[in-house]
């Protein structure tokens, strides 16, 4: 499945989102944002991914920032019958998908990752780097300031220090660095990228959906509980409550013990 802009793939039980734009660097626009939204929506109602890559086309960039040509206010391509499609630059909307869904989302940064691209990365739940790769944030050197959410991000990342750093001087930085920060994972050779991205995303598919669901939930719970600077309330606690009795009276846990007592690897369905 695809448009111009976003190839969407699945294969088994793990998706990979590619920007198709690299005569652009692979540059992000509305549409594409668009379809991230309508596709993650739609492989989280249809409940057989368990994981999610996302890439920039070739080797050159993930993503070389916002299409620059697209002024921000500019609405994006117009709702279709039946189907939200309210755009906002900077795309609160695919930061939201992207965290709301239930499996982790992956980003697999080659080359160019700067600006929204890097944007776009620190808001998936993992980031993987080649030793080659540039991260960098430069609205400072174009005059804007970016939307507070996107801040908070970095800010989860890496800390307050080094995202002033990032935001206030522009600068790049290379991948080890960007591993000391926190901002990326883990960096590899170019040619062991693939396999490391993917090698992951399938041991994310052979585990329990309810599983995966659930603790990718409590987590960003307890983060914005953090933000808040209070504890779980009792709504938050019942629904964590809720999940792990599901989780415990699933076909899937079953099935996790009875594969143990076997020595198999267990077969789950999300259930």
């Amino acid at each position: 499945m695809s448009n111009e802009a976003l190839i969407v793939e699945q294969e088994g039980h793990v998706a990979t989102f590619t920007i198709n734009r690299p005569e652009k660097r692979n540059a992000l626009n509305p549409e594409i944002h668009a379809g991230m939204v309508e596709h993650i929506d739609r492989l989280s109602e249809e409940g057989d991914v368990r994981c999610l890559v996302i890439k920039g086309q070739g080797d050159l960039a993930f993503s070389a920032g916002d299409d620059l040509k697209r002024a921000p206010g500019d609405p994006g391509p117009q709702p279709t019958p039946g189907k939200p499609a309210e755009l906002q630059w900077p795309h609160r909307k695919t930061v939201q998908s992207i965290f709301d869904a239930p499996f982790p989302v992956v980003a697999m940064i080659d080359g160019y990752c700067v600006g929204g691209g890097l944007a776009l990365a620190t808001e998936c739940d993992i980031r993987i780097s080649t030793d080659r790769a540039q991260l960098g944030i430069p609205p400072s050197r174009l005059g804007i300031i970016y939307d507070y959410e996107r801040i908070q991000v970095f800010i989860d990342l890496v800390g307050p220090a080094f995202t002033k750093e990032l935001f206030c001087s522009g600068l790049r930085v290379d991948p080890q660095r960007a591993l000391g920060m926190g901002l990326v994972n883990k960096v590899v050779a170019p040619d062991q990228l693939e396999s490391e991205v993917y090698g992951l995303a399938k041991e994310f598919a052979r585990n329990a959906p309810l599983s995966l669901k659930g603790h990718k939930r409590m987590i960003n719970t307890l983060v914005a509980r953090q933000h808040e600077g209070s504890k779980l309330n009792a709504q938050d606690i019942g629904e964590i409550h809720a999940a792990q009795q599901a989780a415990r009276d699933s076909h899937d846990a079953n099935e996790g013990r009875v594969a143990f007592a076997e020595k198999r690897d267990p077969v789950f369905i999300g259930r």
